[in-house]
């Protein structure tokens, strides 16, 4: 019984580490995202053709962005 404490405990911690980072990634794109934005690119598409053309890395550090990786990031 005390292993599944242990274990849970693990659990908890990697999941706030990732939590926390994504939101710091998050933090630092999102200022990106917006300036996209106002230059009048609306479109989920639109913006993850801009960031891949700025080069900005992905969350997982690729260099291609899709709609659905903008489209999480703008909902969560």
């Amino acid at each position: 019984m005390k292993e599944d404490h242990k274990l849970q405990n693990s659990w908890d911690a990697m999941s706030k580490a990732r939590t926390a980072k994504y939101q710091s990634y998050k933090k630092d794109v999102m200022p990106i995202i917006k300036e996209i934005q106002a230059s009048d690119v609306k479109t989920l598409q639109g913006i993850a053709d801009a960031l891949t053309d700025r080069k900005v890395k992905t969350a997982f550090g690729k260099d291609k962005w899709y709609p659905s990786q903008v489209k999480n990031l703008l909902e969560r």
